[in-house]
């Protein structure tokens, strides 16, 4: 499947938003891919090898995972998030490596982060799953060019 084919998918309301994105990754360097999912097609973009995020099909709608290594450059940008993305980044798992618990052999550990003055230590795979929607779009992209700048 191509990128094209794969926009004509998305809900109107987030497609020129994930055209953007698209635009400013590619001019940075990152490669597009999409595999088949059970729950629809996954866009992910990486570079040298390591993936920035993945737009991901869920029953509530397109979610956006984002792998933020590079957090605590522009953790300030936080603060400014609507408060249903506040909401989601607090209720993600907690990092079980972070907080001294046994994890899989192969997980690389959590990201440690602070959302209004409280320390979060939370699963790579879900501290930054987020809803991409007409309200979110302008913080999720915010938050995928920020980390894209830190690789």
């Amino acid at each position: 499947m191509k990128f094209s084919e794969y926009q004509e998918l998305l809900p109107s309301e987030i497609r020129d938003t994930v055209q953007r994105i698209h635009a400013e990754l590619s001019a940075m360097g990152f490669s597009e891919e999409i595999k088949e999912a059970k729950s629809g097609p996954v866009l992910s973009y990486r570079k040298d090898r390591k993936v920035l995020l993945n737009y991901v099909y869920r029953k509530s709608g397109i979610k956006v995972r984002l792998y933020a290594a590079g957090i605590a450059a522009y953790e300030d940008r936080l603060a400014v998030l609507p408060d249903s993305m506040k909401a989601e980044l607090r209720k993600a798992a907690d990092c079980k490596k972070l907080n001294g618990l046994p994890c899989t052999p192969a997980c690389p550990g959590g990201y440690t982060y602070t959302l209004d003055g409280k320390l979060m230590k939370k699963c790579r795979s879900m501290a930054f799953l987020m809803t991409l929607n007409q309200k979110t779009a302008e913080s999720v992209q915010t938050l995928i060019l920020c980390e894209a700048e830190e690789r």
